[in-house]
């Protein structure tokens, strides 16, 4: 998804007369390659053009840029600097990048001391002004250097999305699901924690709301979503009718409080109120609005759809699913929930609409509509991500979508295999092991693509622990005793 709000980052290079910085022009390079970056990256780029080689000069640059309203700046030694140039920077901006240029000759006269400086300026922030405990990250080479630009590109998607999330409305309906004691979270711990603001509604707003939806819009929304299918197996079509209303109704809510993620409870208070599964819904404000819906009201679930969908600026949403089932023989994993995954995830096959297949049964109450039916298309690279802890810890899993001789169970689900936690490689009883002993919350977050960088490095920014890996044992492990 576009993100709302842009980063805003700064430029500002320290230098000493002795040195070559000024005759090579690197400043100019420097300032010009980012703002090329700037346009193709869509973040705001504010340069210091001025010499900075004293620390009168730093303070007259730190006072103007403080009213900036600097997200990231980046402290490039464009040659050697002292540490006196150094310090009044360090309160422009909530996050810094040091950055060192390579000194164009390897012998004779030195011309720039730039990595020097560079380990000079890291080991006072980590050490005369520990007490400050200054997050920053390091950078090396020109502006249109490979490693430059990978570094660089994954904090600019990593930052954006810190700022984003920081500045999230997200819409939490209905409360949690009955039982899942397991996903109830304080939202204002995650307002602590990430900054994020919840919006509380009850379930009865949303079916009044969907009641008051125009016939036509209706009707206009109904044959989309029936267009879109390649097959429709619902038994009500007043059913498929209320889910389009909840559709539009969950619409007007995001737009109405400016939400950018919604958690909605999806059963039971819904089958009372309203005799539906709103599953249809969540998909297509998904697929269609790119807006992440997470169900059975995990808040949890919804931010971490949406800090997905912010870092791979996809114009369609991540999905929320269960890890459902293992195949030993092919060391697989069946990733799957209800009917709500949107139907960009789905094979060549489609999306089918149909009646859930869980809610309802064996009870002799009449089945309930309207849910999605589809199987994931083979991916490479998949990002899965769970913000848990009341938004203390992030998990960082990335795995492939594989075909599979069998279909999996009826709903919406994929198979998946070549996990790796936190960049490493992890078997799947290792990972059942590590989700399980650490009282994992039960849902994942899933979206196309491989971002476990971006998200690596917006877990250091915010200061969330990982989900460390656990080995298989036969013997108990217990949290915090023996793990």
């Amino acid at each position: 998804m576009m993100a709302k709000h842009k980063l805003r980052v700064a430029y500002v290079g320290l230098s000493l007369p002795a040195y070559f910085a000024e005759r090579l022009d690197y400043r100019k390079r420097s300032i010009d390659g980012l703002q090329k970056l700037a346009e193709a990256w869509d973040f705001v780029f504010v340069p210091v053009e001025t010499i900075v080689a004293s620390e009168a000069d730093a303070l007259q640059v730190a006072n103007w840029l403080k009213d900036q309203h600097i997200d990231f700046l980046l402290i490039q030694n464009t040659s050697i600097s002292i540490g006196d140039q150094l310090l009044p920077l360090v309160d422009v901006a909530p996050r810094i990048g040091l950055w060192s240029l390579p000194d164009p000759s390897l012998e004779g006269e030195v011309q720039l001391h730039s990595l020097v400086a560079l380990n000079e300026h890291a080991s006072i922030l980590k050490r005369y002004l520990r007490h400050r405990d200054i997050p920053f990250k390091w950078f090396y080479d020109h502006a249109d250097s490979e490693m430059f630009m990978r570094r660089f590109s994954i904090t600019v998607r990593a930052l954006t999305a810190v700022k984003n999330m920081e500045n999230a409305r997200v819409g939490w309906i209905g409360g949690v699901s009955p039982g899942f004691h397991n996903m109830l979270v304080d939202p204002r711990r995650l307002n602590e924690r990430l900054g994020l603001r919840v919006g509380e509604h009850e379930m009865a707003e949303l079916v009044r709301r969907a009641e008051a939806q125009q016939p036509a819009a209706v009707a206009a929304i109904a044959k989309a979503m029936r267009s879109a299918a390649v097959s429709v197996t619902v038994s009500s079509d007043v059913a498929f009718e209320r889910v389009t209303r909840v559709y539009l109704a969950l619409k007007e809510m995001t737009e109405e409080h400016g939400y950018d993620a919604l958690a909605v409870q999806c059963w039971s208070k819904i089958q009372e109120l309203y005799r539906i599964v709103p599953c249809m819904a969540y998909s297509w404000l998904g697929s269609e609005d790119g807006i992440a819906v997470s169900c059975e009201g995990d808040l949890q679930g919804a931010i971490s759809m949406y800090l997905l969908n912010v870092l791979n600026g996809s114009s369609q949403s991540s999905t929320l699913l269960d890890m459902a089932a293992l195949d030993p023989r092919t060391r697989s994993m069946m990733m799957f929930h209800c009917g709500v995954t949107p139907r960009h995830f789905a094979n060549d096959d489609g999306i089918k609409w149909v009646d859930h297949v869980m809610l309802g049964r064996h009870s002799g109450d009449a089945p309930y509509g309207v849910a999605g039916d589809l199987i994931f298309a083979p991916q490479e690279d998949t990002t899965i991500t769970y913000l848990g802890d009341d938004g203390s810890s992030v998990l960082v899993l990335r795995a492939s979508i594989i075909e599979h001789e069998l279909k999996g169970f009826d709903g919406t689900r994929g198979w998946f295999d070549r996990f790796e936690l936190n960049k490493a490689v992890i078997e799947p009883w290792d990972l059942i092991n590590t989700l399980t002993v650490r009282g994992h919350e039960h849902h994942f977050a899933v979206g196309i693509g491989d971002i476990t960088d971006e998200l690596m490095e917006f877990a250091a920014w915010k200061k969330l622990r990982l989900v460390e890996r656990v080995p298989y044992a036969d013997y108990l492990q217990l949290d915090g005793v023996n793990v």
